[in-house]
This record gives structure tokens, C-alpha cells and sequence, in this order.
């Protein structure tokens, strides 16, 4: 695949209603086809649009108070054999579209955040529990991945990394050394131009291309997308920004990646895997937290 068209899906879902949200993926899965992308990419955790099991809940999630509706939202996750995880398959293989397709998921033993990617006959590539959950605020309630995955959808590496995953930077850093080329970032949550900048950033230091989708709100919004390439052949600093929305904006946008012009960048430039130095990162693999970091459980 020489060019990768991404649509990024900047609308809102239904709050706590993953039967009508699938309805929603099925439609902007279509209307994405008919825009020529070649993959859709969703907010995080589509199938209840983010939305509390109760007010309040994104400060004290373990509020004692409100056992049953917390009950209630965790019962309303979705298994991976799900009605909604079915629909969007089938509309991946109908309109012949890769997706990245997200919601709050449950098996037998464990409720986490997860995206998984298909591809034009509906099957799934990837299947990835965010890693960086927010352990401070409503994701406590969930069990946080282990693993950073790549998978290759038609010729191109695909990664993903969740919302409070950008802010680590290690997130991209291990998908570029798993081969990304790509990495899908899944969002819900206020985009100030500090996390705006910091894709950009993770996009120039891995040479990645990096594409993400978030819910429109004011404050929020500002899905994105940007290219690796920062400099031309003669060093001219280049502007990566392949496309970007505004906060409030209701539509589906579609990014192109130069899959060409970004693999000859990787072959020449000094950033990504390049240069590195491994034998210097032993402490990022350190388990000890000390002050100022540590947090109460």
C-alpha cells in the first residue's frame, strides 16, 4: 500500500448504550467507505461513549453509594463474541473497510478498555487492552493490559495506544520497535494544545505516522493526524500536521498517509531505532516508585 487513508470519527455516542452505539459504528463505517478510507478509527471505548456509571464517578469510582449502578455499567461491557462486536465485523467485511472499533470489554474473569482492529473481511488483527489506564480517576475499576501489539493490515504495521497512553512516552516508543508504521491512538478526553503537541512529538521522535480520534466537545475534539516527516531532503523543517479538527466539529475527517515518502524518511533519518542506546535504559524497566510520585491506591 503505497498511501493509507484513516477516518477519523469525531461524533458523539449514546451515554451507556452499547446496542444503539453499535447501530452508530455500522453507519459512520459506511459513510467511511464512501469517502474512500481505507481503515475508520473510533473514540475510546465507543460502546458507552465513555460515559460514568453514575455522577461523580470519574472522582470517587468506588463510591459505596452507588454499588448497583456500578454494577450495572461493568454488566453492560461487551465479550468479544458480542451482537456488538459482530455488527462491526460484519460492516467491516460489507463495506470492505478496516476498522479500529473500541468499548469497555469483559471475559470471565476481567473488565478492561479495549480496541481492536479488522480488517476488509472481518477478521480481527489485533486485539489490545490499554496499558496506561487511569487509575486515578474511573478506569480504576478496570484491569489494565500488559502488551503493546502491532499487526499488519494490508502491507502497513499497525499499532495502538489508548488516550493516557500518548502521555507515556514509552507507549510508541515500544510499538516503533515492535515495526509500527502507524499508530492508531483511541481518545476521550480534553485535547489542549500540550496533548495535541505531544502526537505530533511521538510522531517525529519514533518516525511513526500517528492518527488519532476523539469525541467532539468544547475543550475536546481536535482529532488529528500526523505525518513522521519534520525535515526535507535539504533539512528544511517541514509542518507534519496532516490534518486536524477543531474541538466541536461533528464529522468523519480522512487523514492520508504517504506510505512512500514516510518509509524512504525512515531509511535515512537519525530518529526512531537508528541511534539508540539500550544499555544506558535499565532504570525504565525499574519497578520503584519514589516521591514525588507516589499516589494512594
Amino acid at each position: 500500500m503505497s498511501a493509507m487513508k484513516i477516518a477519523l470519527v469525531q461524533k458523539r455516542a449514546v451515554p451507556n448504550h452499547p446496542k444503539r452505539n453499535s447501530e452508530l459504528a455500522v453507519q459512520y463505517i459506511r459513510e467511511a467507505s464512501c469517502l474512500g478510507a481505507d481503515l475508520v478509527l473510533f473514540p475510546e471505548m465507543w460502546s458507552n461513549g465513555y460515559a460514568p456509571p453514575f455522577d461523580g464517578a470519574f472522582d470517587d469510582p468506588t463510591d459505596p453509594a452507588f454499588e448497583k449502578e456500578r454494577k450495572e455499567w461493568l454488566e453492560n461491557a461487551v465479550a468479544i463474541e458480542s451482537g456488538y462486536v459482530t455488527a462491526v465485523k460484519d460492516a467491516a467485511a460489507k463495506y470492505k473497510i478496516g476498522v479500529c472499533a473500541t468499548f469497555l470489554s469483559k471475559t470471565k474473569d476481567k473488565f478492561q478498555n479495549t480496541a481492536i482492529v479488522i480488517d476488509r473481511s472481518g477478521k480481527i488483527l489485533l486485539n489490545y487492552a490499554k496499558v496506561h489506564t487511569c487509575d486515578f480517576s474511573l478506569e480504576k475499576l478496570l484491569q489494565h493490559g500488559s502488551e503493546f501489539r502491532v499487526c499488519d493490515f494490508e502491507g502497513v504495521q499497525i499499532g495502538v495506544m489508548i488516550c493516557y497512553d500518548r502521555e507515556f512516552p514509552e507507549s510508541a516508543r515500544v510499538l516503533m520497535l515492535k515495526g509500527a508504521e502507524i499508530i492508531l491512538v483511541p481518545n476521550a478526553c480534553d485535547m489542549n494544545p500540550l496533548r495535541i503537541n505531544q502526537l505530533s512529538t511521538r510522531a517525529f521522535e519514533n518516525m511513526v505516522g500517528v492518527a488519532m480520534a476523539n469525541y467532539p466537545g468544547k475543550g475536546w475534539g481536535g482529532s488529528c493526524a500526523f505525518s513522521p516527516v519534520v525535515f526535507d531532503e535539504n533539512g528544511n523543517c517541514l509542518d507534519n500536521v496532516i490534518i486536524k479538527a477543531d474541538d466541536v466539529l461533528e464529522d468523519i475527517l480522512i487523514a492520508e498517509f504517504d506510505m512512500d515518502r514516510m518509509r524512504a524518511y525512515r531509511e535515512r533519518e537519525t530518529w526512531g531505532n537508528a541511534y539508540r542506546k539500550p544499555e544506558a535504559y535499565a532504570d525504565l524497566v525499574r519497578f520503584e516508585v519514589k516521591e514525588p510520585f507516589i499516589r494512594d491506591k
